[in-house]
């Protein structure tokens, strides 16, 4: 993409050359990668990170002051910290500069899928594990609670590892992200309108639902593609084999109730489909397929000799030898073979524009009006007739069958009443309902009162009391020191000296404090092994002693043994964080549950100490997030209840149970507003929070 000049890139200081390089905050802009509706990418090189190269999405200037924008560009931010998958472009950083957000990522080399779709499709062996990468990370982000709703060629980076051949998908791009169930965002989008790209949204999109099979609808639309090399085009026939289009027609369905229900089970059916057509590849002859022209050359005017085709890969180099979707597909009318094989019609995705182009690759988000889609009273039946194939019709005649001559008046009776009941049976039991819940969460933050006594043997709960535990260590030594006594009766220059009092007490004292240094160092290092904290200093005692020679015998030196002995009253860290959770969990009520990746414990404060006793009262700072926990039984109520109402008077009720989160319910039916009288016709999930509140710990006065 070529740079645009004008005030953004005035006001960020870029030069023609390329050889400036434009502060923005912690980054050295070297050169914009792409430009899209919200912001514009950059090439960095991060400073604090030794020059390391990173991609900075900065908004737009114009709309750095927009509140709808601004919301949406946090929302891409926050949905991008909470993600972690091999496949999902990881966030590096968000933050503020000049008024400007921005997010950083790592810099993918690869480009984008829609780049290399531009060189043609890809070969089967290529498919597999591009495709294979996308599903599953999709399939992490619905479990996550969060749906894409942007999936396209353009939103999936190609990473190749250094010296590889092997290719990695990097999914981008949340900024149009939604939780499941949930209404179209409605803070962030206009009434009326609905954001995303056309070629690849799903009907239901049009009606506002945000749901996981926004995205198993525009993977459809993304495998067509890798196969075929393009989207759909107006009155093109294209041949696939049969379990490979029973994919794509099952995810691209007009209907949600007839498309895979989830991301999983449409991987799992893609593997088989893929070893279903390896298989047949295997025993069947291959042949090689060309495009749709006015007639078709026999087998026989084909060369044998004709070298293996060339394709581009994902990362630009040649191969031979590789499986293209064509080797699967039989030329009609050519070969006899049993090898399945579906012929279709592709009708176009927009009636816009029927001629496809490069620039469709990288079709931007926008804005839509659903209105200008479809007529606004039959949306979804108007999409049945834009899915990306559609079977034509038969071309063999059905042999008329005979008329029956002679008919009993009460067997017409019996075999219409038969129709009428089959039919009304078979409708009720089509009509489903689906309900999805989240429940509710709520954040915790304490100061924990928690006693230290010495004398019990675990954690108490019930009196929020920990042990304290006495930690005893002895060292035993000796050292010798010259004497200084003279003999009383010595009235001679050359006496003899004797061993003193002093010489024995300053001896003594002098291998006391080596003794109670190194029990003290040792103290300590098992304190750190246990993971303790000390509950004031150590006391020592002599606990044997001993000297020779005696006090007033002659000598030059007098050596003391000594056995000292060091204690400290501790208490276990571990134990602190234990109850410390338990009396979090107490805090939040009987049917919340911690969610432990969201708890923390501080460390602990001494706020009073008992000399009698040596108890102390220590003080915790404790936070965490509790999610309301919905039983088995809570969901079989609701179901009960809802059964037969309306749609409003259903999500009426489920708002008014405890537990839930009012802004999260979504009930849908198949057909009509009225919920199934039979519960086995209600489907009722139970989906995980995803906007979970910031955890602070308190302050300890």
């Amino acid at each position: 993409m070529k740079e645009q000049r004008g005030p953004i890139k005035e006001q960020l200081g870029l030069v023609s050359d390329g050889q400036q390089l434009s502060h923005f905050g912690n980054y050295d802009l070297v050169r914009r990668i792409d430009m899209g509706g919200m912001g514009e990418v950059y090439l960095a090189r991060q400073r604090t990170a030794f020059g390391r190269e990173v991609a900075v999405k900065i908004i737009r200037s114009d709309l750095m002051h927009d509140i709808t924008a601004r919301k949406r560009f946090l929302r891409e931010a926050e949905v991008s910290a909470h993600l972690k998958h091999e496949h999902i472009l990881q966030l590096v950083e968000f933050g503020e500069q000049d008024g400007r957000l921005f997010l950083v990522t790592p810099y993918i080399e690869g480009g984008t899928l829609a780049r290399r779709l531009q060189n043609g499709p890809l070969s089967l062996d290529e498919v597999q594990p591009l495709f294979t990468a996308l599903v599953q990370a999709v399939a992490y982000i619905h479990r996550r609670g969060v749906v894409h709703r942007d999936l396209k060629p353009s939103n999936i980076l190609l990473d190749q590892t250094e010296g590889s051949d092997e290719v990695y998908v990097r999914l981008i791009d949340f900024g149009i992200a939604s939780i499941q169930g949930a209404s179209a965002s409605p803070p962030l989008t206009e009434s009326g309108t609905e954001m995303g790209t056309l070629a690849y949204m799903a009907p239901e999109r049009l009606n506002g639902i945000a749901a996981s099979s926004n995205d198993i609808y525009s993977l459809g639309v993304i495998l067509y593609q890798l196969l075929v090399g393009h989207l759909p085009r107006s009155g093109e026939s294209v041949h696939l084999p049969a379990p490979l289009e029973a994919v794509i027609r099952r995810s691209t369905a007009a209907n949600v109730e007839d498309r895979f229900a989830t991301a999983e089970e449409l991987l799992k059916a893609f593997k088989q489909a893929c070893q279903s057509v390896s298989s047949t590849a295997q025993k069947q002859p291959v042949v090689q397929v060309q495009p749709a022209q006015p007639a078709t050359p026999s087998v026989s005017e084909a060369s044998s000799d004709e070298p293996p085709a060339k394709v581009e890969t994902p990362t630009g180099r040649r191969t031979t030898n590789h499986r293209r979707l064509s080797d699967y597909v039989m030329p009609e009318g050519r070969i006899t073979s049993t090898a399945p094989r579906v012929e279709v019609v592709l009708s176009p995705l927009s009636s816009s524009n029927s001629t496809f182009s490069a620039a469709d690759y990288n079709a931007p988000t926008t804005s839509i009006d659903p209105a200008s889609v479809a007529p606004p009273a039959n949306k979804s039946r108007k999409l049945a007739h834009d899915a990306v194939l559609t079977p034509r019709a038969p071309t063999h005649r059905q042999q008329p069958k005979r008329s029956v001559l002679v008919l009993i008046p009460v067997s017409i009776i019996i075999v219409v009443l038969l129709i009428i009941a089959t039919s009304l049976f078979a409708f009720q039991t089509a009509v489903s309902a689906h309900v999805t819940l989240t429940p509710q969460v709520q954040t915790i933050s304490r100061v924990l009162t928690i006693n230290a006594k010495p004398g019990i043997a675990s954690v108490d709960t019930a009196t929020s009391t920990i042990p304290v535990t006495n930690l005893t260590l002895n060292e035993s030594g000796s050292d010798t020191g010259p004497t200084s006594g003279r003999q009383l009766l010595c009235f001679f220059g050359n006496c003899p000296r004797v061993v003193s009092s002093t010489d024995v007490s300053r001896v003594g004292l002098g291998l006391k404090q080596k003794l109670t240094t190194k029990l003290t160092q040792e103290l300590n290092s098992q304190l750190h092994t246990k993971n303790a904290t000390a509950l004031g200093d150590p006391t020592f005692t002599d606990v044997t002693g001993s000297y020779n020679p005696q006090i007033d015998e002659p000598s030059d030196t007098v050596t003391v043994n000594l056995t000292e002995q060091g204690t400290l009253n501790y208490y276990n860290n571990s134990d602190v964080q234990t109850l410390a959770r338990q009396l979090l969990a107490q805090q939040a009520g009987a049917r919340y549950q911690m969610i432990d990746t969201f708890t923390r414990i501080g460390t602990a404060v001494i706020k009073s100490t008992n000399p009698v006793n040596g108890s102390m009262v220590l003080a915790v700072p404790a936070a965490g997030v509790a999610e309301y926990q919905l039983s088995p039984t809570d969901l079989q109520n609701i179901q009960e209840h809802i059964k037969g109402m309306k749609i409003k008077d259903a999500r009426a009720f489920i708002a008014k149970q405890p537990g839930i989160n009012v802004n999260a319910i979504v009930v849908t039916v198949s057909v009509g507003d009225t919920i199934p009288g039979d519960i086995r016709q209600i489907n009722l999930t139970s989906t995980n929070p995803t906007n979970i509140p910031t955890v602070q710990l308190p302050k300890v006065n």
